[in-house]
């Protein structure tokens, strides 16, 4: 199981474009993103600056995005000198993360990629160890061809924030993918956020479900580190 320590040096780190939503007025160093726009768990107003409609968390930094890229930050052993994915990755500010971190590669994944590219462009030095792809959680086609680039299924594969009241229906179609993604002796690392207690229970059934070793890590205050293993473990044991 994961032992967690917390970074504490302002040094370098990967930056995107669009606001952190949730922590900087928590911490004293600069975080990955630009100036909060809101701190806080999102209100009308974050779903507003944010875009508003059904894509409200389109364009921001959330609080599981953030917290796992520190998390690589502080703990750069569980992805340096190997195969990255993150799905769902929004702002790729977790997969940026694990490239600054010394991953041998990292692809970062989700249905639209402009979020994703805008942020790898203010990454040159990161550019040759990251690549974007469009894939939808559950659609083989798209999988097999971000495994067939990466040369067989990924050492370690990311996801934050993509558990929330919204995605609730596609969760059997992410763990699916997450499952189908991970290599065999690799893990997947899912960070969640809890903002109702009904996805919570819902996420709780589907990693039961899910197969392989599961592990827990709590991260502070309704934020959980979920440690997958691939078939062959990779991850302590620890209730779901």
């Amino acid at each position: 199981m994961l032992a967690l320590s917390v970074a504490t040096a302002c040094d370098p780190r990967p930056r995107v474009a669009q606001p952190c939503v949730s922590l900087a007025r928590e911490r004293s160093c600069s975080p990955f993103c630009a100036p909060p726009a809101h701190a806080g768990e999102p209100d009308a107003a974050a779903v507003e600056s944010c875009g508003g409609g059904d894509d409200w968390t389109h364009g921001a930094v959330w609080r599981g995005g953030e917290l796992l890229a520190e998390l690589l930050h502080a703990q750069p052993c569980l992805v340096r000198g190997r195969g990255v994915l993150e799905i769902g990755a929004g702002t790729g500010v977790a997969g940026l993360a694990a490239a600054a971190a010394g991953a041998a590669h990292v692809t970062l994944t989700d249905r639209d990629l402009s979020a994703s590219s805008a942020s790898l462009s203010l990454n040159p030095a990161l550019q040759g160890a990251v690549d974007v792809r469009r894939l939808a959680w559950g659609d083989a086609p798209s999988l097999a061809a971000a495994l067939s680039a990466a040369g067989g299924r990924f050492e370690v594969v990311l996801a934050a924030d993509v558990v929330y009241p919204q995605s609730t229906a596609a969760l059997p179609a992410l763990l699916e993918t997450v499952r189908n993604a991970t290599a065999p002796l690799g893990r997947a690392l899912l960070l969640y956020v809890e903002r109702d207690a009904r996805v919570s229970e819902a996420l709780g059934a589907g990693l039961r479900a899910f197969g392989g070793a599961c592990g827990r890590v709590e991260l502070g205050a309704k934020a959980a580190l979920f440690e997958l293993g691939g078939a062959g473990g990779g991850a302590g044991g620890g209730r779901p």
